[in-house]
């Protein structure tokens, strides 16, 4: 029964608002709908946090009834673990790339004056792709990326440093394991120890979560005139009227997009069933790509990285059960591996 509720949730997600995905600040030019922090201390802000506590509540439940907070467990997930690391590196690179050629920092709308200072940025940017895709020198990217955070919040506030706060996350997860580990159960040294995949897992799990919550908060429940206007710009987004629903209103569609997203972010925090978060994301998330111009791709590419990690390796529990695959899961992805390295997890595992 617990699963079969999983499963219906899931779908319900599937169905959530397309424009719950999109950043809205990347084709609407923000300035002119600035944040109305009188909302902070408002019934929006009360609903969304509310409907995603609840949400949380419901996941906790059907976690502990299922038993497994890394259900589902499908033997495909070991397969595609291999590698893992470095699309999620290469990804970031592209974005990282395509940000500083605008020139960027960490997103389209960040804008860098055309100052020495912006052109520096921008060349760390891309110093931190090369290292990401080659995996030269990729601790020192992984941290040159958080220097590279600090930085857009000095430049451009807060706020817009929280919505980048996944980069965080990306830089510790490759700090630790390192852009070319086969297997994120096998970090390098010197954090060799079995616990630190996890852990570095779940800080960016959690990291991510709270990217995910700032963006719906910030541009959603606080900013509502930033959603009307990327409507009136793509009328299209507003699937729920042209399905026919009367009450759809373009602002209660934009609340209805805020509610959704900050229930994701609230649940990735969570860590409860996050192969169900992520696998309840993936189509919508991708369904935004065809229907905006190519920066929706692009700048998205690290997100998609960070689902694909977080699929197939779950939430980062730091429990053993969570950590290591089955020995019959270890044998189907075994085609994939070195027999050098099925040795290592093996003795990583036994040390235990």
């Amino acid at each position: 029964m617990a699963r079969l509720l999983v499963a219906l949730m899931s779908a319900a997600l599937l169905l959530t608002p397309v424009p719950a995905w999109a950043h809205e600040k990347w084709f609407v030019d923000q300035s002119s709908h600035p944040v109305d922090w009188s909302l902070v201390l408002s019934s929006r802000t009360l609903i969304a946090l509310g409907v995603a506590l609840i949400f949380v509540a419901i996941f906790t439940l059907l976690q502990r009834a299922i038993g497994d907070p890394d259900w589902p467990r499908l033997p495909i997930f070991h397969r595609m673990a291999p590698g893992a690391m470095t699309l999620l590196a290469v990804q970031t690179a592209i974005a990282l790339i395509f940000t500083a050629v605008q020139p960027a920092l960490l997103a389209p709308n960040l804008h860098l004056p055309s100052t020495p200072l912006g052109y520096t940025l921008a060349a760390v940017e891309v110093l931190v792709a090369f290292s990401f895709i080659t995996g030269l020198g990729d601790h020192v990217g992984a941290a040159a990326l958080a220097l590279l955070w600090l930085a857009c919040a000095v430049l451009f506030g807060l706020p817009d440093a929280l919505e980048q706060l996944l980069y965080i996350g990306i830089g510790v997860a490759i700090f630790v394991i390192g852009r070319t580990a086969p297997l994120a159960e096998l970090p390098r040294p010197p954090f060799s120890s079995p616990e630190w995949g996890p852990r570095a897992l779940m800080i960016l799990r959690t990291v991510s979560g709270l990217s995910f919550l700032s963006l719906a908060l910030i541009d959603k429940i606080w900013t509502p005139g930033l959603g009307l206007a990327f409507l009136q710009q793509y009328p299209h987004f507003n699937v729920l009227r042209l399905a026919g629903f009367q009450w759809a209103t373009d602002d209660a569609f934009v609340l209805l997009a805020g509610l959704v997203e900050t229930t994701i972010g609230a649940l990735l925090i969570s860590g409860r069933l996050t192969r169900v978060v992520i696998l309840g994301m993936w189509l919508p998330f991708n369904l935004t790509v065809p229907f905006l111009p190519p920066v929706e791709m692009l700048g998205h590419l690290p997100i998609f990285g960070i689902m694909y990690l977080l699929l197939v390796y779950g939430s980062g529990s730091p429990s053993r059960h969570a950590r290591f695959p089955t020995e019959k899961e270890r044998e189907d992805s075994s085609d994939t591996l070195t027999p050098a390295l099925s040795q290592r997890q093996m003795e990583s595992e036994g040390s235990r």
